[in-house]
């Protein structure tokens, strides 16, 4: 199991407040890893850092986006700015359920051509291509929980603005019901929620028993660098950047069809 921690003593300099929540998977659930390609996409066992934020900040600004949108562009800027900060700045440690069965599937589909438009126009192009790909996707027995942690400088900030941070990441997660792809439901659990100084858990190497690449945003990264609707591109271990994450899940059979892992 992940290690407990009760020091208090390891950040002199940060107070650091925690927020665990718990999910229900009502659905399978897939996320293609960093190294995945198109055609072939092995699966993240668990959500993601990275995937985890990024829902966040889909929850920010659908629920608060146009209220500053309505106003000016530059207090969009300025606001966006400021939340997409301390979102950045999480420390999120993920505990996965009790039992996962990773299923893996191969079939046919038609896609779009991508290259289509930017081809040579004199040349015949085909809009509809035919492809064969591999997926995997994961059935999750048990609580998903997340432990997020608020690292803000106490001279900075005082314990009434952390209190207001830790309620709007409260409202945040929420509101969220999917994780992944689009279609992987998770049902929020209000009564599991809790506010601690320390994290519920931390990952232990010694009681770890699979390896996942966690890709989370980069300490310097900025909201125009992930938004798709903008031209800055995001750099990988610059603004995303992947480290191992460890994960307390035993591998207890396999097959050429699935993967069965059992939380130890």
């Amino acid at each position: 199991m992940p290690k407990r921690s009760h020091n208090s003593n390891s950040l002199p300099e940060i107070e650091v407040r925690w927020l665990t929540v718990s999910y229900q998977p009502v659905s399978l659930f897939t996320l293609k890893r960093s190294d995945a390609t198109s055609m072939a996409a092995r699966s993240n066992l668990v959500p993601t850092p990275y995937a985890i934020k990024m829902a966040l900040l889909k929850a920010l600004l659908e629920s608060q986006g146009k209220h500053h949108h309505e106003h000016n562009q530059n207090d969009f800027d300025t606001w966006i700015k400021r939340e997409f900060t301390w979102i950045r700045d999480l420390q999120i440690y993920i505990f996965p359920p009790e039992q996962l069965v990773v299923n893996r599937n191969g079939y046919k589909l038609r896609y779009y051509d991508q290259t289509a438009d930017k081809a040579d126009k004199t040349r015949a192009t085909l809009p509809m291509q035919d492809g064969f790909v591999f997926r995997e996707w994961i059935h999750l027995q048990g609580e998903l929980q997340i432990c997020a942690g608020i690292n803000q400088d106490v001279s900075n900030q005082s314990p009434e603005q952390l209190q207001n941070q830790l309620q709007e990441l409260t409202q945040l997660f929420a509101q969220i019901n999917y994780f992944g792809k689009k279609g992987c439901f998770f049902q929020y659990l209000p009564d599991r929620t809790q506010t601690t100084n320390q994290p519920t858990f931390i990952p232990n190497p010694h009681d770890s028993f699979t390896i996942q690449p966690m890709d989370d945003f980069g300490a310097k990264t900025t909201f125009n660098r992930i938004n798709p609707f903008t031209n800055d591109r995001a750099t990988i271990d610059k603004d995303r950047i992947i480290k191992p994450g460890f994960l307390p899940l035993k591998l207890r059979s396999t097959s050429a069809r699935y993967d069965y892992y059992q939380r130890d």
